[in-house]
């Protein structure tokens, strides 16, 4: 059986989405606004960022500012806006009939300097996601591909990996299993975007690091890259320009996120987050709305550093245990967030037609959202009974965060818990961000360490693969059953009993301790009414600006 897509398409639909907490799925927002949003005359969003993206390199993109800063300035087989799949570079493409093979077939599209964007210039991309030479940390990406793992963790050649060019117009990939997220996925995550080789080449590690060494397969292009801001222009070479409304677009970095409610006061934004101690004071004014990001937050441990005490099960436990979520919430987060008790976020697909939070009950099988003392405190006792160690006392814990005050707070509520509940010590080590993603939880330089994770696409392996043995990207935990149930799950063609299988994973992570988890962001930001159609969901790009649209100034 075959299945075509979308060669009737030519113009994108646009949505304008609010995930919310009773769906948890997208939907329409009403937008409303903060008491005065001066005027503007140019048509040009703007918005600002508190943390630096790590590269404007497409292949190593690996934090949520890379993939939104590339989302307007490349465009993939297809495109992905809100978890709705629309036809990229692909005009089309074709499945085969056991789900592995797809054939794309490309549109008269073309890079921003008018070259034509050609079947081979993916399969460039493709590859040189899959080297390891390369080095990205997403190369686990393409491991869904046939021969991606053999090439990225095995050393294969990179002509093996399944993608191949039939001709300049028609691009084939071979997956290892049918990959229901793929088609979605591909149109989200920047790795998977068209590379030019003459630029990569030309400019080696200059590659992608100014506005002026690289060229542009999307909507827009970087007209300048300073330190702390890109610059946008629309794209006129853009396949689908005629309907890219916005003429540019401006992102600011700023740490400060109060700074940021000035600047939107102040008209110098049309787009800002709420701090989470400054949520109280504006969720009810106009231009404030909230939704759930698809932000679930945790503790990475390392069970495999020089400490050994978290090589230990029953420590790992007591650490989970001693946590009281709700009260974690509230001093650290000023019960901005939602309280979270586990790893996948309940708002992803599930299955038999309900999300995956209403199939499957995760008070039943998470840890006690308020903590449990006297069951944390016996976790630690048979951990110091099993390693000989004779006090809590005795025992002393890092914990790496990022460098910024929101999560430094959120380390100083956790290590009170841990101090008060079981009596060892913590010590905070503070991190630049971009150290963190890309040098440290790579090298396991840490034992235990503040981070999350945005679904890359809807389903729960986006969570779960983190933690398998062959996946250091982020993460070092090593669990030979766990990685065995999540091959299998991909193998499984009946999607409940894969959903299943997924969800006993997670259960086998959380009774391991193998993380801790803390919560779910529900993030409020302030918009100016002049934006319209402006994309906010939980996949990925978070905040989807490339086809909105902006009226003239309101009030």
């Amino acid at each position: 059986m075959k299945a075509t897509f979308g060669k009737e398409k030519t113009m994108r639909k646009k949505l304008l989405v609010l995930l919310i907490i009773s769906a948890m799925m997208i939907c329409t927002f009403a937008s409303c606004s903060v008491s005065s949003v001066p005027a503007s005359d140019k048509n040009t969003f703007r918005y600002a960022v508190n943390t630096l993206p790590t590269t404007l390199d497409p292949t190593m993109c690996n934090s949520l500012t890379d993939n939104e800063l590339q989302h307007a300035v490349t465009e993939g087989l297809t495109r992905t806006t809100g978890g709705n799949v629309a036809p990229g570079i692909a005009e089309s493409w074709d499945v085969s009939e056991d789900g592995r093979v797809y054939t794309f077939h490309l549109r008269d599209a073309k890079w921003s300097d008018g070259k034509p964007i050609t079947a081979g210039d993916f399969v460039y991309s493709w590859r040189r996601l899959a080297d390891p030479e390369t080095g990205s940390s997403y190369a686990f990406a393409i491991w869904m591909v046939e021969n991606g793992r053999e090439v990225n963790l095995e050393g294969a050649d990179p002509e093996t990996l399944g993608i191949k060019a039939l001709d300049d117009k028609t691009v084939q990939v071979t997956l290892v299993n049918p990959t229901a997220y793929f088609i979605s996925y591909i149109g989200n995550q920047p790795s998977f975007a068209p590379l030019r080789k003459d630029y990569v080449e030309k400019y080696g590690r200059k590659f992608a690091t100014s506005e002026e060494t690289n060229v542009y397969s999307g909507p827009f292009v970087f007209s300048e890259v300073t330190e702390n801001s890109w610059s946008f222009e629309k794209n006129p070479e853009f396949w689908d320009a005629e309907n890219i409304r916005i003429d540019s677009a401006e992102v600011k970095f700023t740490q400060d996120e109060h700074e940021q409610i000035d600047m939107f006061k102040n008209g110098e934004l049309d787009f800002a987050y709420l701090p989470n101690d400054a949520v109280n004071e504006y969720k009810n004014e106009k231009n404030v709305n909230h939704y759930l990001n698809g932000n679930v937050d945790f503790c990475y441990i390392n069970d495999k550093s020089d400490n050994k005490v978290l090589a230990n099960t029953e420590f790992r436990l007591a650490l989970n245990y001693a946590v009281n979520r709700k009260l974690y919430n509230h001093n650290a987060n000023d019960d901005a967030y939602k309280p979270y008790n586990a790893l996948v976020f309940p708002g992803l697909s599930g299955k038999e037609g309900v999300t995956y939070g209403e199939a499957y009950n995760v008070d039943i099988y998470a840890y006690p959202m308020e903590g449990e003392v006297d069951m944390a405190r016996a976790f630690l006792d048979g951990a110091m009974e099993e390693m000989g160690i004779a006090s809590p006392d005795d025992i002393t814990v890092e914990m790496v965060t990022i460098d910024r005050e929101a999560e430094i707070r959120i380390a100083e509520e956790l290590k009170a818990q841990w101090e008060s509940v079981l009596g060892i010590h913590i010590k905070i080590r503070p991190e630049d961000h971009t150290d963190i993603y890309s040098k440290i939880y790579p090298s396991g330089d840490y034992e235990i360490g503040y981070g999350g994770w945005i679904p890359d696409y809807n389903d729960p392996y986006t969570y779960l693969e983190l933690w398998r043995s062959d996946n250091t990207s982020y993460n070092q935990y090593s669990n030979e059953e766990f990685d065995a149930l999540l091959d299998a799950s991909v193998a499984e063609t009946d999607p409940d009993k894969r959903m299943d299988m997924l969800n006993r994973a997670e259960i086998m992570l959380l009774e391991d301790g193998a993380l801790i988890p803390l919560q779910a962001k529900d993030k409020y930001y302030m918009l100016n009414p002049r934006v319209s159609d402006l994309t906010l969901s939980f996949f990925n790009i978070t905040i989807d600006w490339a086809y909105a649209g902006l009226e003239e100034s309101k009030q």
